[in-house]
């Protein structure tokens, strides 16, 4: 009859399967390490553009005859951007420790994973599309993405239109291009009430 310690092998098999589970998580931990201070250097670069977009230093200084920045409702448009690409940090750091616990091929870590290109894409697409706008001298100076655009409201073969008045809801102002669309700006890309007091400096007629 056999004699011995039989459940050795099984026990030893359940060490090693222990250990390596012990390493991935340890794998696994230091990953989401890395990934919170790239999440923490985000939310400081958020706080510090929300702080700058808050400062009481008016973006319309002087006779109206320089250069006026102007900004979405008064806040920095890089800052949504930038809150998309934190949340797709995190959204990827779920995931990552859903691969690293043999869950990814579920449900919830196809969602996760789906999350993270989600939010990515978002972030890239606010990012191209936040326009910045100013107004020097008469000449309104456009950047959206890799684009930028001019036109010059001094000049009576610059179209100008504006539909409503600053502070409707349906306030917008169409600059016409020929050959293409014409270019809107409305409440959420400027301060309207300031944008369109610098345009009847030259347009009156608005």
């Amino acid at each position: 009859m056999a004699s011995g310690p039989v459940e050795e092998p099984r026990v030893e098999s359940l060490q090693a399967e222990r250990d390596a589970l012990a390493a991935r998580c340890a794998e696994a931990e230091e990953k989401v390490s890395e990934l919170t201070e790239h999440l923490a250097a985000a939310n400081a670069r958020i706080a510090a553009l929300e702080a700058a977009a808050e400062s009481p230093i008016s973006i319309f200084d002087g006779d109206g005859g320089g250069t006026a920045q102007l900004s979405r409702d008064g806040s920095d448009p890089r800052v949504l951007s930038l809150i998309l690409a934190a949340t797709a940090v995190v959204a990827g750091a779920v995931a990552l420790l859903a691969l690293f616990n043999d869950n990814l091929d579920t449900t919830f870590g196809y969602a996760m994973v789906v999350a993270t290109l989600a939010l990515a894409y978002a972030a890239h697409r606010t990012r191209l599309r936040a326009s910045e706008i100013s107004v020097s001298n008469g000449v309104v100076y456009i950047k959206q993405g890799e684009s930028s655009y001019r036109f010059d409201v001094r000049n009576p073969g610059t179209g100008v239109d504006m539909v409503g008045q600053p502070g409707d809801p349906s306030w917008q102002v169409f600059f016409h291009r020929r050959g293409m669309d014409d270019f809107v700006v409305d409440a959420h890309m400027v301060n309207a009430e300031e944008f369109v007091r610098q345009l009847r400096q030259h347009r009156p007629d608005l």
